[in-house]
């Protein structure tokens, strides 16, 4: 009976890195059954990821902890990535059943794209959707993390109206729906687009700050330029804040 509640203590722990996007590689594995059976009431498990942009490093520690009772737990993970340059950007992650990040999110974030989420509004005390991104101006808090850039849902991010404003073409209608998903994740998407009467293979990035895509080639070479979209409001400018620490809902 016993060998069963490890067996699936172990699996849980195991789906639940794959669920983060850290994988079910084989190492990963060994290092945390090595944990799971070590004495220590905290262990961490160190592990690397290849989903960053080409000449950026992602390496994780995957933090956990024993409980009296005999659980065990993932409680953050620490995110650190190193470009080309020998720089690094490094942000404490919080793990737990409605505040989780990916590794792939960490990764997006770090190289300094934006992330749909449901974020607590401390002005209306209610969750709301809104995109978050890094604030790299401002100094990190005393944890050792980046201030958050929230642009809330009255700023006026409306991703399905930014693709259609910005001639994306898709060969099917699920797969527009499949963009604005990944686009709203902080991936780097491919797409097809109309520039000077001639469809285009390239790649997008949501831009929530200005409220459009960022389109380049494939070589990663900008094409458009930073215009917003027309007709939208100025005074939704200050519904973009700085926030702390807040409730993230996944």
């Amino acid at each position: 009976m016993e060998t069963q509640k490890e067996f699936d203590k172990v699996k849980f722990l195991k789906d639940q890195l794959k669920y983060l996007g850290f994988g079910e590689g084989e190492q990963l594995h060994k290092d945390l059954e090595k944990g799971i059976n070590s004495k220590e009431q905290q262990f961490e498990i160190k592990t690397t990821s290849d989903k960053t942009l080409p000449g950026n490093k992602a390496d994780f520690t995957l933090k956990f902890n024993k409980t009296e009772s005999g659980g065990i737990f993932i409680n953050s993970y620490h995110a650190k990535l190193t470009n080309e340059k020998n720089e690094e950007i490094s942000h404490n992650f919080p793990v737990n059943r409605e505040n989780s990040f990916t590794a792939k999110e960490a990764v997006n974030l770090m190289e300094g794209r934006s992330v749909k989420i449901e974020f607590h509004n401390p002005k209306s005390d209610q969750q709301e959707t809104a995109f978050i991104q890094f604030n790299f101006e401002e100094p990190k808090t005393e944890k050792g993390n980046y201030l958050f850039q929230n642009f809330y849902q009255k700023y006026g991010v409306d991703t399905d109206k930014i693709v259609e404003k910005s001639n994306l073409i898709f060969d099917k209608p699920e797969y527009k729906e499949n963009t604005i998903k990944s686009l709203e994740k902080g991936n780097i998407v491919k797409v097809k687009f109309q520039e000077n009467d001639q469809i285009v293979e390239g790649k997008a990035i949501l831009n929530p700050e200005n409220r459009n895509l960022k389109l380049y080639d494939n070589d990663m070479n900008r094409l458009n330029t930073n215009k917003p979209l027309e007709g939208l409001e100025q005074d939704n400018k200050h519904e973009k804040n700085n926030v702390r620490e807040q409730s993230i809902k996944r």
